[in-house]
Order: C-alpha cells, then sequence, then structure tokens
C-alpha cells in the first residue's frame, strides 16, 4: 500500500508525538540506543493511529520483532537515503511490500552484537560460552496468554532474538541425540555437540561479528555453531560423571555444606584438590598459567570397528603445545585413553588469552577442542 509519511519523530517515545500528525501516517522512529523498549514503541505509535512503523537501527543489527503493525527496521545508511528524500519531495510516499524470505545469505552466521561473551569469571578454566546457535529473529510458536511481551496483543507466533531463541535449538540436538544414542550420559550428549561444532561460515571464512565483521574468537562462540548432523556420530566423547563434578567443584573452593547440598550427604574434598583445568571438558583452559603445565583428559570410543586418531594441534601463540601420545588406537566401542597436553610458554600473553585447539583425527571424524591460555609468567 502506498501511505503518505509523517515526518522523522528521532525516538518516537511516548506522549512525545502529535497524534494528530501521526494519525493515518507512516511514523519513522530511530532506536536511541540498545536498551529501547520497541515494543511500547510500536505500541505507542499505534495508539495515537499511526499505521505503519519504519524502525532506524543506528547498529545495523537488522533485530527484528513482532511489530503488531506493518513495519520494518532499516540502518542509518538507508535512513540518510530515507531522510533526503522525505525532505525533498512534497508528499512522499512510501510502499510497503510483501515480505518474503531471503535465503543463502553471506555471511552466515555471525555473532551478534549482544551474544553474551567470555571470559568465564565464576569458573575461568572453562571456556564460555560452550557453543553458538541460531538466536536472531526467531520466529518461533508463542503462547497467546503471553500478553505482557507482546504489547497487550495476543499472538500464536512471535519474532525473539538472543540466547532464548538459541537454547532450544541446542535442547532439540540433544533431544536427537539422546533419541540415537539413549545410553549417552548428559556429558557424552554435550561434548558430540561441542566438538563437532564449526567455527567457518557458508563462505569458508571464520565466524565474524555483527555488524563490525571482526573475526570472532572462542569467547565469542565457544567451540563453534551447532552442526546436529555430524554431532550424531561424533568419533570420540569427553564423558564425565558425578566424581568428577564434585573434584571440579572442590577444585574451585566448594565447601563440604556446599557440597552437601549438592549430593544429599557428607563429602570432604581432596587435599590439594585435583586442578579445574584437569575436569575432563571438550573445550581446554588454562586462566593462570604460570610456566610450563601439563593437564589431561580421558576420550571415549563410541564409533564401531578399530580405529586410529592422530592428534592435530592448532598453536596459541607463543606458546608451544605437544600432545602425549600423539595417536590413539581404539579397538572396541566405549573404550577410554586418556593423553597429555603439555604447554610450554615463550612469552606471557599480557593479561590478555591466546587461542588454539586440539582435534583428533581418524579421517572421517574431527573432533575439536578450543584451547583459551592466559600466560601470566614463564616460571611456574
Amino acid at each position: 500500500m502506498s501511505i503518505n509519511f509523517f515526518c522523522f519523530s528521532s525516538f518516537c517515545q511516548t506522549n512525545t508525538l502529535n497524534p494528530n500528525l501521526v494519525k493515518g501516517k507512516i511514523v519513522v522512529c530511530k532506536l536511541e540506543n540498545d536498551n529501547v523498549d520497541r515494543i511500547q514503541m510500536r505500541v505507542y505509535i499505534r495508539s495515537i493511529g499511526g499505521v505503519a512503523l519504519i524502525v532506524i537501527d543506528p547498529s545495523g543489527q537488522d533485530i527484528l520483532f513482532n511489530f503488531g503493525i506493518q513495519a520494518t527496521v532499516i540502518d542509518q545508511e538507508e535512513a540518510t537515503e530515507l531522510q533526503t528524500y522525505i525532505s525533498t519531495e512534497k508528499n512522499p510516499v512510501a510502499r510497503l511490500s510483501q515480505t518474503f524470505t531471503l535465503m543463502s545469505t553471506e555471511p552466515a552466521p555471525a555473532m551478534a552484537m549482544f551474544s553474551s561473551k567470555g571470559p568465564n569469571i565464576v569458573t575461568p578454566d572453562i571456556i564460555k560460552p560452550d557453543v553458538t546457535a541460531p538466536g536472531v529473529n526467531i520466529l518461533a510458536a508463542w503462547s497467546p496468554v503471553a500478553l505482557g511481551s507482546a504489547g497487550g496483543q495476543s499472538f500464536d507466533y512471535n519474532i525473539i532474538s538472543g540466547t532464548s531463541m538459541a537454547c532450544p535449538h541446542v535442547s532439540a540436538v540433544a533431544a536427537i541425540l539422546k533419541a540415537c544414542h539413549p545410553s549417552w550420559s548428559p556429558a557424552a550428549i554435550k561434548s558430540a555437540i561441542m566438538t563437532t561444532a564449526t567455527m567457518l561460515d557458508n563462505t569458508g571464512s571464520y565466524i565474524r561479528r555483527h555488524p563490525d565483521g571482526s573475526q570472532a574468537i572462542p569467547f565469542d562462540y565457544g567451540s563453534g555453531h551447532i552442526n546436529p548432523v555430524a554431532a550424531i556420530d561424533p568419533g570420540l566423547v569427553y564423558d564425565f560423571n558425578s566424581n568428577d563434578v564434585i573434584d571440579f567443584l572442590c577444585s574451585n573452593g566448594a565447601t563440604s555444606a556446599q557440597l552437601k547440598n549438592f549430593t544429599g550427604e557428607a563429602i570432604f574434598c581432596k587435599n590439594p584438590p585435583n586442578p579445574s583445568y584437569n575436569f575432563n571438558y571438550p573445550s581446554i583452559g588454562v586462566s593462570n598459567l604460570q610456566g610450563n603445565l601439563s593437564i589431561y583428559r580421558t576420550v571415549t570410543y563410541v564409533g564401531k570397528g578399530p580405529t586410529l586418531y592422530t592428534s592435530q594441534i592448532e598453536f596459541p601463540t607463543g606458546v608451544n603445545v605437544s600432545v602425549v601420545p600423539r595417536t590413539l588406537r581404539f579397538t572396541n566401542t566405549w573404550e577410554k585413553l586418556s593423553f597429555r597436553i603439555d604447554f610450554t610458554p615463550s612469552k606471557t600473553s599480557n593479561g590478555s588469552f591466546v587461542f588454539g585447539a586440539l582435534t583428533w583425527n581418524n579421517g572421517i571424524h574431527r573432533v575439536r577442542s578450543p584451547i583459551a591460555l592466559n600466560v601470566v609468567s614463564l616460571q611456574g
């Protein structure tokens, strides 16, 4: 449809516009910052008679939501063109066309600006996030009684962005893996999802941050973007049980009273506790590397038939990494083999982390674990 424009109206805050000028018009509003209540914006515009909304997002994130009225989102460059058009035309009009799905957008995936990032401030030897998953402009079922988050309107579907939408994707993959492998532990399922994730986008380049295009790091995407098909057949998994979790909690200062809250029974930590960097996690982190260090991991073979895995290293800047043994030979399913990773730093990392990876490869499966090291000193 074609409708006359109302002029640019800045941030469109409640009670800042003249309803007589807005009624029956398309209203152009600019987001003041990332914390603007977009739902309240469109509720206000609709309440004073606006029939459509153009939202200017200067950050270029293109984050959508259920507008409740006909609407679109544009970036600052497009906004400049629009402003020029409105200011030079006596009777500017716009045509709102039928929406369509744009397939094979490149590059994708990309890390959203609002995505939660590491390092992990609670348990710093664990790289966070674990993985990344689709979480921007996700159209999904919505409870029609959830009126507060829908501007007082009842919807069966909504468009949401954030971890709330990425989490269901990962949960679905976990459910698929549990259906395919009923005997797998939660740790094995988590490992399969993490070690088969990818750091590459659909152009074959490393995943980048949106909107500036800078290269992302494990503190942005963890082990990478989930790959459900690969996760079904990971080859190896890093498994752990409740005793391993207790050791990990002990290494992070948990008291006997706190452990009893978890387990319901009296538990006393080893003295000294097993270091948290030795927790059998699918990623490898050392937040306080002082000189040479050896850490340990155990993998469980979940494939079929004899096979040989060879270690491959992506070296963190300024750190030599070696794996002992360099190869792992498996004969039977559920066989467990352990290995050692030796870190030898040649320079400090000046308070920041350096990144690499360890991959076990048998020619069919690539079992990849990111490495994050904060080299504090060269002497232990």
